[in-house]
């Protein structure tokens, strides 16, 4: 599922390109971040991961909001080349909100097979599945292959439910169609996942205004109709406090503002190959609640001389 950071008013979610060694995840991810005006893009970068490396960067694809005041953000990964230890592919699969399976046009019935097989088996170890979740077939290298077809090879992979796409990476053909079709469908899902209203998110009460004072009830008897016209208009006193008000100290506007605080782990953290750790939290104030993701690097210290 995608994660909401109210903070920053950010719909994040996360792609994975999955794919058998050669089959053009890599060329693609590249061609992908080329295409990408700089101004809405991260940087790309690669990590080690498991005895592989891991290729990711991120970015907006609209320069407005759009879902209510929210931008989305999609996080981009792939490992490139043949992966040795199937526990880097599991990482990197985990808590993804979008896949796309790209195969070699020439070597789906062996090479593709096999890796639609173990794909299936990596996503069910997180309780998922490419029949509940978006997901599109890119069947690249179609100039290398007679008569490619993408229906006849989703067909062939038994993946025939999922959108497919022919490509050829090394020139670009067919990636940002790919890309294009998976988007629409993260976004259609969040779309039904998510109620975000129109208007901004409403802000704290202590953004809005200074707490108001009320001065204390007065003991004095209520102004008599013959008094003088300038002095203060008479006041009905408030109603009588419980026993409890009466013997709890008064708060000081601030920690009065924050009496019902309430933060919460929203979720189980998560850790991501760059070294840092998403933790979904649930802060409620006043009646309501808003999720944020707090993410923390770490890493050695590279203040301390």
């Amino acid at each position: 599922m995608a994660i909401i950071n109210n903070a920053k008013r950010e719909i994040n979610a996360k792609i994975v390109y999955y794919g058998h060694e050669g089959a053009g995840k890599g060329t693609s991810l590249h061609y992908l971040y080329e295409r990408i005006k700089p101004s809405l893009r991260g940087e790309l970068k690669t990590l080690p991961a498991s005895g592989g490396s891991l290729l990711f960067f991120d970015f907006c694809p609209f320069e407005q909001p759009v879902f209510g005041g929210y931008r989305i953000r999609f996080h981009i990964y792939t490992l490139p080349g043949r992966v040795v230890n199937p526990a880097a592919w599991k990482m990197t699969l985990k808590g993804a909100d979008g896949v796309v399976l790209v195969a070699d046009a020439a070597e789906a019935a062996t090479a593709g097979r096999q890796s639609v097989e173990r794909l299936r088996d990596y996503l069910a170890s997180y309780g998922m599945s490419l029949n509940d979740m978006p997901a599109v077939l890119q069947v690249n290298k179609a100039d290398r292959a007679e008569a490619a077809n993408a229906e006849a090879t989703a067909a062939l992979l038994e993946v025939e439910h999922l959108t497919a796409c022919l490509s050829t990476a090394l020139n670009g053909e067919g990636v940002l169609e790919t890309f294009s079709a998976l988007s629409r469908q993260i976004m259609e899902r969040v779309g039904e996942e998510h109620t975000l209203h129109a208007e901004p998110a409403p802000l704290p009460p202590s953004s809005v205004a200074a707490p108001q004072v009320v001065p204390p009830p007065s003991h004095e008897p209520p102004a008599r109709s013959d008094s003088p016209v300038d002095a203060p208009p008479a006041q009905s006193p408030p109603p009588p406090a419980t026993a409890e008000e009466e013997t709890a100290a008064p708060l000081p506007p601030e920690t009065e503002s924050l009496v019902d605080l309430q933060v919460t782990l929203a979720d189980e953290a998560v850790p991501l190959a760059d070294g840092s750790v998403r933790i979904p939290l649930a802060i409620s104030l006043h009646g309501q609640t808003r999720r944020l993701v707090l993410t923390v690097a770490i890493g050695p210290d590279t203040d301390v001389p």
